[in-house]
């Protein structure tokens, strides 16, 4: 592992330092978006970086804050990038919820502010929920009452990203976190969403601190940086050195800090949401890499001083 406080480029490393690093990790840990591919496009060469790790003993797991596309959804994705995932190598938020729901035997009504897709994994997991309001209502504190304030048993508040989030909404979960026994949890906790070259829409983090600071009480993330996360990706791949894992991710708040609070080797890739000058202006020591890249492309040529190196 790198020791600099400042990260290096994989390519900048020396041939020793290369081999060395390449040596260092058996499970790689990977965000999608932004490294894989961003909307409709491909990172390029990105499918034969990760099928030359896959061929150097890497086992590959993506990990990803998206729960807005299924599973399936997702390896139908990556099969569009040229990589061929198995439904057992993706993880996202809303797994990672029922995950710890099951963990903690947690029986009651979950308020979920999350999109369909996150709601229908935690139905097929035999939770009772309720949302909404979904629809338009006066602009006068009656009716506003009305829509916030009711008896609903409500054991736990969970909010994801949600195309349809309303200040109702907020004022609805603010109110079921009023009671102590009331679970807080957050799925993805990105502040904004990269879509596209310079284009960033806002994302569920800011809400989410809306209710941490009108609750009072701290949410126990299920997404990245979410230990809870980290904890299960590492039980069910029998993690049990957490240096040996490498993050692959684009964001630093949410991957690098990621892999920095589990205890992993972290890998910037310049193709998604970080820019070099935001690297460079970093000084947050939970967000900076031990190395960046500027895609994983660059793990191809990195293999590929290494076979030649060990050829003289």
């Amino acid at each position: 592992m790198a020791t600099s406080r400042r990260p290096q480029h994989i390519l900048e490393l020396s041939s020793e330092q290369q081999r060395r690093f390449l040596d260092s990790f058996d499970h790689v840990y990977s965000d999608i978006d932004g490294v894989v591919y961003s909307m409709e496009t491909n990172v390029p060469n990105g499918s034969q970086a990760y099928k030359a790790l896959e061929s150097a003993g890497k086992q590959i797991t993506f990990v990803t804050n998206n729960s807005v596309r299924t599973v399936n959804g997702t390896v139908k994705r990556l099969g569009q990038a040229n990589l061929q995932v198995q439904p057992h190598q993706i993880w996202h938020p809303a797994q990672t919820l029922v995950y710890y729901l099951q963990s903690i035997k947690f029986d009651g009504l979950i308020y979920t502010m999350a999109s369909p897709q996150f709601k229908t994994v935690l139905r097929n997991a035999g939770y009772q929920l309720i949302d909404g309001p979904n629809h338009f209502i006066e602009d006068t504190y009656e009716d506003l009452l009305l829509h916030i304030f009711d008896k609903q048993p409500v054991k736990a508040v969970v909010i994801d990203l949600d195309f349809n989030m309303t200040a109702t909404k907020l004022l609805r979960a603010q109110f079921y976190l009023r009671q102590p026994d009331c679970l807080f949890l957050i799925g993805a906790t990105d502040r904004l969403l990269p879509i596209g070259k310079g284009i960033k829409l806002i994302g569920p983090g800011n809400f989410a601190s809306i209710l941490v600071e009108a609750s009072g009480k701290e949410a126990t993330v299920m997404g990245k940086p979410g230990r809870v996360l980290g904890d299960m990706l590492n039980r069910k791949h029998n993690v049990s050195d957490p240096s040996r894992v490498l993050m692959i991710g684009d964001m630093l708040a949410q991957d690098v800090h990621f892999g920095q609070l589990c205890g992993f080797q972290t890998l910037l890739v310049l193709s998604g949401g970080c820019t070099l000058d935001q690297l460079h202006a970093e000084t947050c020591p939970q967000h900076l890499p031990n190395y960046y890249a500027d895609s994983v492309a660059d793990f191809i040529q990195l293999f590929a001083n290494v076979a030649t190196k060990a050829h003289f």
